[in-house]
C-alpha cells in the first residue's frame, strides 16, 4: 500500500512540476526573459535525475520489497514523464540563449 501511494505521489508531483515549469517557461518567453529558462533547465535536470533514480528503484521488484516491504506494479507513464522532461530541458536550453548585443 505504501509503495503504491509513494509511486503515484511521485508521478503526480513530477507531472505537476513539469506543468508548472512549462507555464512559467511560456511566461518568461513572452516577457523576453530568456535567461530565466537556464535556471529552470538546471532544476529540471535535478528533477530528471531524481526521476531516473526513482524509476530505477521501482522497476526492480526486489528493491521495492527491500525498501518498502511490499512492491507495486509499475506502468509506462513514468517513462513518458521522464522523456517529456528531456524534451523540456532541451527546449529550455535552446530558447534560454540571450541574443548578443550589437556593438556600434
Amino acid at each position: 500500500m505504501a509503495a503504491t501511494i509513494i509511486y503515484w505521489g511521485v508521478i503526480f508531483a513530477l507531472i505537476g512540476w513539469g506543468i508548472w515549469n512549462l507555464i512559467f517557461s511560456v511566461v518568461y518567453l513572452k516577457n523576453k526573459e530568456n535567461g530565466n529558462l537556464w535556471f529552470f533547465a538546471i532544476l529540471n535536470i535535478l528533477t530528471l535525475l531524481f526521476g531516473l533514480l526513482f524509476w530505477w528503484v521501482f522497476n526492480n521488484h526486489a528493491w521495492q520489497e527491500y525498501w518498502l516491504v511490499k512492491a507495486t506494479a509499475t506502468n509506462s507513464l513514468l517513462g513518458g514523464v521522464l522523456i517529456a522532461y528531456v524534451v523540456l530541458i532541451i527546449a529550455q536550453v535552446i530558447l534560454g540563449r540571450e541574443p548578443k548585443a550589437k556593438t556600434a
